[in-house]
């Protein structure tokens, strides 16, 4: 394949070849023998980038794209692929530069400059602070879309936990029995709550005064796991009496209250009733924990920011530079302050993407991204 229409730019040969592993083993070392070199971890999608065919956040995108684990991680990924971000990242870093280059026009004569251009200047960062922020405040959202999530059930000993952990994943997994304190370790399954993944665990009974130390253990293991839970789903049945402690203050996790046998009565009118014996109630219960992976803290008309860790730290550094520029033009500082203010928002949003004479991604940070990929990337 002739450059610079390949994937790196440069002129590519492919072997196919037969895949036993010996029998690749032997090409390989041939190859080596021959004065090749073997790739390092993403030594290929670096070259793509080096070399103008992929920006800096599409590469991201193919590292991300291969350690997808569920149906909205591969979405996300594919958008960091297609240039989806670095298009948005680029309009705004336009505008900035626009607004700049206006700004920088009038450092020799800031007399000239009106109270109206400084309000429809104010008017203009407003306007940009708004759009980055609007970035940060979805980027939790899309943290969420992409993971696996970890959803704890937690509650009393025979609320039911062990049956609506079944009929979640659909299958005998954990024993049942009406014998209390049945489940002494945690049980983990795979739950799919398309397009989410998620990873649904039963846990011991919790109760005040344990009856043996093999319980004991089991609620020392529950501990655990609601600490390390995502989602927490209390559970209590609706025909016993309600628990006094519930769940505890130290769990950091989304908690939903759910109150199960429902087909049995209605003893917590606010909380989200199930039957496992019915079926009522569990697509509720679906639907809600779904909300959870998109919901974050993006009211209801944002959609999840496809960006990753990294782009966030940058938007962020871009977002306190905008804000302080709009602090120091309503303060009537020098214009030049102004503008330096610009300028480092501008540099910030321009290595997301990595592709402007703002200044170099530098060494090590390229060395950081690219070793995450897997070798062949």
């Amino acid at each position: 394949m002739p450059g610079p229409r390949s994937f790196t730019g440069e002129d590519v040969v492919e072997l196919h070849i037969h895949a036993g592993a010996r029998n690749v083993q032997q090409v390989v070392d041939a190859l080596l023998a021959c004065g090749a070199t073997a790739a390092g971890p993403g030594e290929f999608s670096r070259r793509a980038f080096e070399l103008g065919r992929l920006d800096l956040e599409q590469a991201e995108g193919i590292a991300a794209l291969v350690a997808a684990q569920t149906d909205a991680a591969l979405a996300q990924a594919r958008r960091l692929v297609a240039g989806e971000l670095g298009r948005r990242v680029d309009a705004v870093r336009e505008q900035v530069a626009g607004l700049r280059g206006e700004i920088e026009a009038n450092l020799d004569f800031p007399e000239d400059v009106t109270a109206a251009d400084t309000t429809r200047w104010s008017e203009e960062l407003e306007g940009l602070r708004g759009t980055v922020a609007g970035w940060l405040r979805r980027f939790e959202a899309g943290r969420r879309a992409r993971e696996v999530a970890r959803i704890a059930l937690a509650g009393p000993p025979n609320a039911g936990k062990s049956s609506l952990f079944n009929a979640l994943v659909q299958r005998e997994r954990a024993i049942v029995s009406p014998q209390p304190g049945t489940t002494r370790d945690y049980v983990e399954a795979a739950l799919e709550l398309d397009p989410h993944g998620a990873v649904l665990i039963d846990t011991a009974g919790l109760r005040g005064v344990p009856g043996d130390e093999l319980e004991l253990e089991g609620i020392a293991r529950t501990r655990d796991q609601l600490a390390g839970a995502d989602i927490v789903l209390w559970i209590e049945a609706a025909d016993e009496q309600p628990v006094e402690r519930g769940v505890d203050e130290g769990v950091n996790a989304h908690v939903v209250l759910v109150e199960s046998k429902r087909d049995l009565g209605c003893a917590r009118p606010d909380w989200l009733g199930v039957s496992t014996r019915t079926g009522a109630g569990l697509d509720r219960l679906r639907a809600t924990l779904r909300r959870w992976f998109v919901d974050g803290d993006a009211s209801a008309d944002d959609s999840p920011w496809i960006g990753l860790a990294r782009h966030r730290e940058r938007a962020s550094e871009a977002l306190a530079s905008i804000e302080a520029c709009a602090t120091r033009l309503g303060e009537d500082a020098p214009l030049e302050l102004v503008a330096f203010e610009l300028g480092a928002a501008e540099r910030r949003l321009a290595e997301i993407t990595g592709r402007h004479a703002l200044g170099a991604i530098g060494e090590d940070v390229l060395r950081r991204i690219f070793s995450r990929f897997c070798i062949g990337k």
